[in-house]
């Protein structure tokens, strides 16, 4: 399914008069295949890296707006060898959280038949960017025998405010890179105080370090990948939430 030829808008999903679906992600490049669908019953945040960047940018939000319920996206390192690269994973569980995610989204989610594998799992949140294949080794060992699971950065900081606040959330991901892969660099260098990876002191790394220049470009075109699948996702489980308010 290639989200950039569907023909239709989100805006006919929502009732104009509903609060909109907030779809929340780390970076901008997972929110650039929705950047260009027209609508108003879903809006967009980006958040930046890491769990206090997404602890206070979606409060912030949501201190001034209502919201109907929040769709967390974005990538993820896997956590279970059974994972490929741009597997969709859906969080029925976020480690360190005491909070659920929403089982009419959920629900909704598990109907959606996209063409590609998507799965059920538990979300692992980490401080750091998890680079090495051995610490993504460490978390795996930690999961139940035969569990699915990824890691990322901002999964208990999204079920923290959401469930503070008594609102509906949803936790998806798009797998970048495998259990046994290391990244090409270990990004934590390169973050700024804020927590963000600042890309000009990567690309003077890559200068430093040429060797991780074939690494890069296969992340990248991995995260394209990725973004089209979490695109497609994320139009599907509308459609799905549209028609399911009308029935």
């Amino acid at each position: 399914m290639n989200v950039q030829l569907i023909g239709f808008e989100l805006t006919a999903m929502l009732n104009a008069k509903e609060a909109p679906i907030l779809i929340v992600a780390a970076l901008s490049y997972e929110l650039q295949k929705l950047k260009g669908v027209k609508h108003h019953g879903v809006v967009l945040l980006e958040t930046g890296e890491g769990i206090q960047n997404a602890k206070r940018q979606l409060e912030a939000w949501l201190e001034q707006n209502n919201a109907r319920a929040v769709l967390s996206i974005g990538f993820a390192g896997g956590l279970s060898s059974s994972l490929q690269h741009a597997d969709i994973v859906i969080a029925r569980e976020v480690r360190d959280s005491k909070s659920k995610p929403d089982q009419t989204l959920l629900s909704a989610a598990q109907e959606l038949r996209l063409g590609f594998p998507v799965s059920l799992g538990v979300a692992v949140t980490s401080d750091e960017i998890v680079w090495k294949a051995e610490a993504k080794r460490a978390l795996a060992h930690s999961l139940s025998e035969n569990r699915i699971g990824f890691v990322d950065m901002e999964s208990t900081a999204i079920a923290e405010v959401c469930a503070a606040r008594g609102l509906p959330f949803l936790i998806v991901r798009s797998i970048t890179d495998l259990l046994d892969e290391d990244l090409p660099l270990d990004f934590n260098l390169y973050r700024n105080h804020d927590g963000r990876v600042d890309s000009k002191r990567v690309m003077k790394a890559v200068l430093r370090k040429p060797l991780a220049i074939k690494g890069l470009l296969e992340l990248r075109r991995r995260s394209r990948q990725c973004a089209d699948r979490m695109a497609a996702f994320v139009i599907g489980l509308c459609e799905i939430l549209d028609l399911r308010s009308k029935s």
